[in-house]
């Protein structure tokens, strides 16, 4: 394994780490900012949706984000439904566990592990579909 390798391995593992934090924060300060309420937790889902959809772009996308685009054929990451499919998780996710649709309650603590836990599958799921995007399948 190459240097180049390993610094684009680490790199691929701080981006899903990243998510996984990415999710958890919108979570803290989406709640420190409104209070709770049908209202706000249907908007929390959604905002988490965007975040997990934003990661999911930024994951699948990886070194392709910060080099200029035409290199070459895979240059193209953005695929509908996989960003369709980001944006779904984010949403259920939150919204499974919000306290305005569900009837037992997690603390917020446990909220957030589980959002960043989510974050971090979906990131691992986005390194997948850009490795099957590059290898053409």
């Amino acid at each position: 394994m190459t240097p180049r390798r390993v610094a684009v391995a680490l790199f691929d593992l701080a981006l899903v780490a990243f998510l996984g934090a990415a999710a958890r924060l919108a979570h803290v300060f989406w709640y420190r900012t409104f209070e709770s309420s049908v209202a706000v937790d249907l908007a929390g889902s959604v905002a988490v949706g965007v975040v997990f959809a934003a990661g999911h772009l930024l994951v699948a996308s990886g070194d392709r984000v910060v080099t200029p685009a035409g290199r070459d054929a895979d240059t193209l990451v953005v695929r509908p439904r996989s960003i369709a499919v980001a944006v779904a998780a984010g949403f259920l996710l939150h919204a499974s566990q919000a306290p305005a649709f569900t009837p037992f309650g997690l603390t917020p603590t446990g909220v957030n592990r589980v959002l960043a836990i989510g974050g971090v599958a979906v990131g691992l799921w986005s390194l997948a579909v850009r490795r099957a995007t590059r290898s053409g399948s």
